[in-house]
């Protein structure tokens, strides 16, 4: 069997059985795409341990993050136990491939500051250069990633039946399709209201996506990701300053963690399903460490003591 011939039934196996979203399909998608361009379409059998190799290479030279290469590598590796489990193959040749090791520094989540924050939703109050409408809407939206932490995909997916204006919730649908409310300040409340009566003046029907483009059809994380990358540009923002949709969510986070908000209660609102992976936000917060440290260490106290 060639490579290309088992792809199809291997990205609806991850979409069925494991749930899969569909941003997660669409990358296991591209990458497998690049597998195939490097490799060509070769058998499956034919396929050994210095091929994987070579395409790792590719992302090496192209000076490609350990966290990129280690999440294709981590594709590759689902793709082809998926062949081995399948008895497609009878070796696995990316058993004895390693992931690039990531050091706890280099895996913490950039984030804005708040100020950074009231700077550009300020910016997007003033700023004449961008249309009434396209402002508003990424104003919502941007408020909304900040103020939820929910994921771009989820924002996406939002209709107008999830939105509790009157406790001030939201309902999305997270990985493996789980539903979590989760809460939101007044203020974009107040946004969401303008933009729900927006909506119902067009149709009132309330299962219609809340976000929606100049077609009126479900607006799609690709192009919030494009707006907030002219948004970066119009702020004058250099290369090296990453401003992405996920940084809003990593940002809601660090400052909810800044706050003093329990890991647990972390946990619930940005839908992980392991206390592992929300506890990245715990090693961002130096300051808190320190503090504690301070307050509870018994040398810390006596030093306190002598002065």
């Amino acid at each position: 069997m060639k490579l290309s011939e088992i792809f199809s039934d291997f990205l609806i196996a991850k979409e069925v059985e494991e749930g899969c979203s569909s941003s997660t399909i669409r990358a296991y998608s591209y990458d497998l795409k690049i597998l195939h361009r490097e490799l060509g379409d070769l058998s499956l059998t034919d396929i050994k341990i210095f091929h994987i190799r070579k395409v790792l290479k590719i992302f090496y030279d192209k000076k490609y993050t350990k966290q990129a290469i280690a999440r294709k590598i981590a594709c590759y590796k689902s793709f082809f136990n998926f062949c081995y489990e399948n008895e497609i193959i009878s070796k696995n040749p990316i058993k004895a491939i390693k992931s690039p090791k990531i050091r706890p520094e280099e895996s913490l989540p950039k984030f804005l500051s708040q100020q950074d924050v009231r700077e550009i939703l300020d910016f997007l109050n003033e700023n004449k250069n961008i249309t009434y409408t396209s402002r508003m809407r990424l104003t919502i939206i941007i408020r909304l990633l900040y103020a939820s932490m929910a994921r771009v995909s989820e924002i996406c997916s939002l209709k107008v039946l999830d939105v509790d204006l009157d406790q001030n919730l939201i309902k999305v649908r997270g990985k493996g399709n789980k539903e979590r409310f989760i809460p939101i300040d007044k203020q974009t409340a107040n946004l969401l209201r303008i933009q729900i009566e927006n909506r119902t003046l067009i149709t009132t029907n309330l299962s219609t996506f809340l976000f929606v483009n100049n077609r009126g059809t479900q607006l799609k994380p690709r192009s919030i990701q494009q707006d907030i990358q002219n948004l970066k540009f119009l702020l004058g923002y250099s290369k090296d300053k990453k401003l992405t949709p996920h940084i809003f969510r990593h940002t809601g986070a660090t400052h909810l963690r800044q706050n003093g908000m329990d890991i647990s209660e972390l946990q619930d609102i940005l839908g992980h399903s392991s206390t592992n992976t929300t506890k990245i936000y715990a090693k961002n917060d130096l300051k808190r460490l320190k503090k504690s440290y301070s307050h509870y260490h018994p040398l810390e106290i006596i030093s306190d003591k002598k002065r």
